[in-house]
This record gives structure tokens, sequence and C-alpha cells, in this order.
């Protein structure tokens, strides 16, 4: 809801193949309702608890699936880079390194969780 309110304006220069992360901060009342107390474009990425151990290095990975990766794929051990009319070969890839959360599974994206800007 925040993001569809300003919504026309989040890339008046229309520039393609950038993202951004932000940060919502919520408290919760006795009623155990949620309020937003602030959306920040730079949020904190701190890994000051143990959940946030757990959750950030994740989201982060997964964030980078979603935009970076799908313009540079990460190499495999056949992948070639052409330089200068040269052929460099990659050794043997390293394993993929993944970050479980509880509850989901390792090849699953956790932002498909979150509705997208067309789906609000």
């Amino acid at each position: 809801m925040t993001l569809k309110s300003v919504e026309g304006k989040m890339n008046p220069s229309q520039r393609k193949h950038c993202f951004e992360i932000f940060g919502y901060d919520f408290m919760i009342d006795q009623s155990l309702r949620p309020w937003l107390i602030e959306v920040n474009t730079n949020p904190c990425l701190e890994e000051t608890s143990r959940l946030l151990r757990d959750l950030l290095p994740r989201m982060l990975d997964d964030a980078f699936k979603l935009s970076v990766d799908v313009m540079y794929p990460p190499f495999s051990n056949k992948n070639k880079l052409t330089k200068h009319s040269s052929v460099v070969e990659f050794g043997e890839a390293e394993p993929t390194k993944t970050f479980p959360v509880e509850g989901y599974s390792d090849s699953e994206n956790l932002w498909r969780h979150i509705y997208t800007m067309k789906g609000i």
C-alpha cells in the first residue's frame, strides 16, 4: 500500500535493471495490531539477533537471485569467458551456499511470498 501510493514517482528516469530494498518499521500494540512507523530507503542490515542472523543472509541471497542472477547467471564448471580473442576457462564452481530458514525449502525464493506493486 505504501509503495502503491508513490508508484508513479518511483522511477521517474525510467531506469531499467535496478532495484532497491526498503526497510519497514512496525510496532505492535497491546491488541496485537501492527502499526507502520516508517519506511526506510537505507535499512539496517545488521545481524543483531539470532532471528536477523537467520533471515538477513537469505533475504539478500534471494533478492540477488531475482535481480543480479537474472542479468548475470552464476558460472558453472562449463562456462567459458571470451576476452580479447582468447578463451578463459573456469575451473569447478564452488557449491552454491544456502541460507536455510525453518519452514521453507532452500530452493524456494521467499520474495515470491510478497505481492508485487501490480498485485496490490
